[in-house]
């Protein structure tokens, strides 16, 4: 095994090792969130509370002045 055969090894391992930290930082980091989020969803389930601002967001959505809007946004961009 020459001297470039073992650059390349040690430069492939570094960059494998730097990949498997920035993937074990960002679990770390997005376990808590997800929790976090996971139990506001619970509790907006528990209260009634989600299922009232989803009524009130297809109301607005199914409104058809909403979507008269929307078209009218989109002509204007073309």
């Amino acid at each position: 095994m020459g001297l470039w055969d073992l650059i390349a090894i040690a430069v492939v391992g570094g960059i494998l090792l730097e990949g498997y930290k920035y993937y074990t930082r960002s679990q770390k980091r997005g376990a808590p969130a997800l929790r976090e989020l996971e139990a506001r969803v619970e509790a907006l389930e528990h209260d009634g509370r989600l299922e009232e601002r989803v009524r009130a967001l297809e109301s607005i959505v199914t409104d058809t002045t909403f979507q008269l809007d929307r078209e009218i946004k989109d002509l204007d961009r073309r």
